[in-house]
């Protein structure tokens, strides 16, 4: 499963992909807007942006420049009726990852969307950061406005999971696969649960980024 933005201002296209796409299991965020796109990708973790080319608000070469000249690594697959050798060139100049031409079939962007997913993050930052958090991905140290945390590996590996998939939410047994694969008890996934919240409670904000939805699971905002 990936979280993927679609910037794409044919709303009945956009919902084709977005269904589509989210029926395979993917968490899809979706704008109509080339500016308000940036804004979304650059303020979360996108494992692949699709974007179209002619946009409102900001050409799609121009979102995809700026994304890169920011720091942005996701995948980038452009999904535009633009087909020419130059636009292509355009295209994976500012640095797009792949290319597919409208009209096109939804089985061929599957399979795109699948091999970019597959391929590994040659341009994968040192750091995450979502607003005052800081995880520092060579030395493993967690930090919230400057300040170490002191995360334990396991408590580390949870606060990435949650940074990269802001807003979902994940249920004790997931978090069992995919984090603490060495314990089988959904108990000790809420004891780590909640000793990361009190590592990450900022001093007067009295919410926690790490909320509990009792009979589902946990979500991190």
């Amino acid at each position: 499963m990936a979280r993927i933005l679609v910037i794409e201002d044919d709303y009945t296209q956009l919902d084709i992909i977005e269904q589509g796409l989210a029926f395979h299991g993917h968490v899809i965020d979706t704008k109509g807007d080339g500016a308000e796109g940036l804004e979304q990708l650059l303020a979360h973790h996108y494992d692949l942006a699709i974007i179209d080319w002619d946009l409102p608000g900001l050409q799609g070469v121009d979102v995809c420049n700026k994304y890169r000249n920011s720091g942005g690594t996701a995948a980038v697959l452009f999904l535009t009726g633009k087909s020419s050798v130059t636009n292509k060139v355009q295209a994976f100049d500012c640095g797009a990852d792949d290319y597919l031409t409208k009209p096109f079939s939804y089985a061929e962007l599957l399979a795109r969307v699948k091999a970019l997913l597959r391929r590994p993050h040659t341009m994968e930052s040192e750091s995450l950061v979502y607003q005052e958090i800081t995880l520092d991905m060579v030395t493993k140290v967690a930090t919230v406005s400057g300040k170490d945390i002191g995360l334990t590996p396991g408590e580390f590996s949870l606060l990435e999971l949650f940074v990269k998939n802001p807003g979902r939410l994940f249920n004790a047994a997931e978090l069992l696969d995919r984090v603490f694969k060495s314990e089988t008890d959904q108990e000790a996934v809420r004891q780590r649960v909640m000793r990361l919240r009190k590592k990450l409670a900022v001093q007067g904000k009295e919410e926690s980024r790490i909320t509990t939805q009792k009979g589902f699971g946990y979500k991190f905002e």
